[in-house]
């Protein structure tokens, strides 16, 4: 592809910046057919080059994978740190595949985990339900003894102080429409009053799996830089929450190499780079990876009919840890299709 104007001017101006004479070429992107591949990875090759300690966090997805290609042909001076977040339940094929990967590369990916890993943390903090979000909304409710029953958001707020988040939650009186309002989940609310949660619910397991191992790794070297395999069009609750590819938040400064990346970008940067993934998208089929049967995956039911074909092992595992949980969301899910029935037969009658 011929190099557009813009693409140059971008290049140019990665280029002027560098500290040091830290010197990297990517001209290997003019060989991808993507505009946005071209214009986005001169930004990663300028955060390599203003900061001294960057961790790239790898999880054996088929983002992740792209990212680690692209930052492994720019750090020519090997000041990367490579880190995998363990959360104690991985599939094999996860496993295998970080060996490939280090082959590949040249590079040693460390395997980080927290002392709270995901089957404590849910045996001590609550299960995962629905949603990270509504996880911790419902999660506050328990602590302040809620009898999960409707009123405004005045009445209960009397009744249950100090819990204004999780009561606007239950209220939806976050707004006309938000995504903070339980009514995102329809009939959400009204099965929680005809079947008030007898199990703890929590989404402190994601916190124990992914985020303080992160900031242990950010501990640990002294990072200054984390580069991450966010896309912003997966959708998910975690690319929604950023606005650009490069953050400053409470788990330090982050980019996004692929944040701009669709999934022609993808298949582009994949042809002409002859990247390989795991067996868990080529072999099980699976669409995602990181941890295995996660009751926030929509399709969970799919996974684990996959889980339960090639990873029996872990299949077994995933429903002690996460039994009642998946049990709580398929009683929801059949009141919900339930519900929705009815309502379309009450229509067709009008």
């Amino acid at each position: 592809m011929t190099r557009n104007l813009a693409l140059v001017v971008v290049e140019e101006s990665w280029y002027n910046i560098r500290k040091g004479g830290y010197a990297m070429s990517y001209d290997f992107i003019w060989s991808i057919d993507s505009e946005v591949v071209q214009s986005s990875v001169p930004r990663t090759a300028r955060g390599l080059a203003t900061h001294e300690n960057v961790a790239c966090s790898i999880s054996g997805g088929s983002d992740s994978d792209i990212m680690l290609d692209i930052v492994s042909k720019l750090d020519t001076d090997k000041k990367v740190h490579y880190v995998f977040f363990d959360t104690g339940i991985e599939m094999s094929a996860t496993k295998k595949h970080l060996d490939y990967l280090e082959n590949r590369y040249g590079i040693e990916i460390e395997h980080i985990r927290h002392n709270t890993p995901i089957p404590i943390a849910v045996k001590e903090y609550g299960y995962p339900f629905i949603s990270k979000k509504f996880s911790d909304y419902i999660e506050r409710l328990q602590k302040h003894g809620f009898q999960w029953e409707d009123g405004t958001f005045e009445e209960l707020d009397k009744k249950y102080p100090n819990c204004q988040t999780a009561l606007r939650w239950w209220c939806n009186a976050w707004g006309e429409k938000s995504s903070a309002n339980i009514e995102r989940a329809p009939y959400l609310k009204e099965f929680m009053m005809q079947n008030p949660p007898k199990i703890k619910i929590s989404p402190k397991c994601c916190d124990y799996g992914k985020k303080k191992p992160a900031d242990m790794a950010v501990k640990k070297y002294n990072v200054d830089l984390t580069l991450v395999g966010v896309r912003k069009a997966e959708w998910g609750a975690r690319s929604m929450a950023y606005k650009s590819c490069l953050v400053d938040g409470k788990h330090g400064l982050q980019h996004f190499p692929l944040f701009w990346f669709k999934e022609a970008d993808k298949e582009a940067y994949e042809k002409a780079c002859g990247i390989v993934h795991s067996d868990a998208y080529t072999v099980y089929g699976c669409k995602r990876t990181g941890c295995a049967g996660c009751p926030f995956g929509t399709g969970f039911e799919d996974e684990l009919k996959m889980l339960e074909e090639y990873e029996p092992n872990l299949y077994k595992a995933v429903c002690n840890i996460f039994g009642p949980s998946y049990e709580y969301t398929r009683a929801y899910r059949k009141f919900r299709d339930e519900k929705k029935a009815e309502e379309k037969a009450k229509k067709q009658k009008k």
